[in-house]
């Protein structure tokens, strides 16, 4: 840099001298790359500066590595450097089997958009955020035995309630009771399927939901299906998540993350339906796995993932009841 400044100050300085003997010697460009950048006439300058521009880095980063690609204004080059204050527009490009979720800065969401334009006035790292999928459905891995969806079945977002289902049935209905109930013969004890006790109906010692009965792998295919007792004992384990009741875009429900990697997932209380009334919503939740209840043997009941702003637990309940379902993955 310091031999350019000499070079272009003996230059000036040259032309200046010879300026007044040679009529026709009287601009001065400046050059870049063999390109003219400026042209002066050397009777229009008075004086020379140099001044210092500070460049700032532009960077990006991808989560989880591998999920796709980010380029800044075009290039795919990190870092880039420019002048504080400029726009710098970043586009993220998803690889098969994922979708762009967000971009954050210093780990807080900025921006939903892609591309997203940013105004760099400091040296920033923008992180694209993308969810894997799994037959066209998000997921996140909380480190946990299976992969948990990102929303309710039938919702497109973590907020959103999502369809009622009964125990067993794979679609939702207007009416919830035992006259409306799939899997049985209008009342509680006349149990045409997954019944272990002959006082509830006919006994076939099926305790967990076939996969066509299950309203995860039939409403979303793929690997897809409803989670078992056991499995929602695992997100519910303290040891495994931290449960914190809160609101998310107006929304009341547990934020639930993972002790083991950080990662979370939203259950939104979206209350449950019971004959044609919707009731507890933004109170309460309950979430069924593909378990009957075996504690008690009433083969009417089965268990549920049950919480309120102050309590999570499994419970049991009559199988008619509309309640959420949220899918899981190998």
């Amino acid at each position: 840099m310091k031999t350019k400044l000499i070079t272009l100050f003996i230059a000036i300085f040259a032309i200046i001298g010879s300026a007044s003997a040679q009529e026709y010697d009287r601009k001065v460009d400046l050059y870049k790359n063999g390109a003219v950048l400026e042209s002066y006439d050397i009777t229009d300058v008075d004086s020379i500066k140099f001044r210092r521009v500070d460049y700032v880095k532009a960077e990006y980063k991808v989560l989880p590595s591998g999920a796709g690609n980010v380029t800044i204004d075009g290039s795919t080059t990190t870092p880039k450097y420019v002048v504080p204050g400029t726009n710098v527009t970043y586009v993220a490009t998803p690889n098969s089997g994922y979708v762009f979720k967000n971009w954050t800065l210093n780990g807080n969401v900025v921006s939903t958009q892609n591309p997203y334009t940013a105004i760099v006035t400091a040296n920033s790292e923008y992180v694209a955020n993308f969810y894997p999928l799994e037959n066209g459905h998000e997921y996140v891995d909380l480190g946990l035995s299976v992969k948990w969806a990102t929303c309710n079945v039938g919702a497109t977002s973590p907020e959103e309630y999502g369809d009622y289902f009964a125990w067993g049935e794979t679609t939702p209905k207007t009416t919830y009771n035992w006259t409306t109930y799939k899997y049985c013969n209008g009342t509680y004890d006349s149990m045409t399927k997954y019944c272990i006790n002959p006082d509830y109906g006919t006994v076939d010692n099926k305790t967990t939901l076939e996969l066509s009965d299950d309203a995860a792998h039939v409403n979303w295919g793929g690997s897809w299906r409803m989670p078992t007792a056991a499995e929602q004992d695992e997100l519910r384990n303290t040891n495994n998540c931290t449960w914190t009741w809160t609101t998310q875009n107006g929304v009341n429900g547990y934020k639930v993350t993972s002790k083991k990697n950080g990662n979370s997932i939203f259950l939104p209380a979206a209350g449950f339906r019971s004959g044609s009334s919707l009731s507890s919503v933004g109170s309460s939740g309950g979430y069924w796995p593909s378990s009957l209840d075996t504690i008690y043997t009433y083969s009417d009941c089965a268990f549920f993932l049950g919480f309120g702003s102050s309590n999570v637990g499994l419970n049991g309940n009559s199988r008619y009841y509309g309640r959420s379902v949220r899918a899981v993955c190998e």
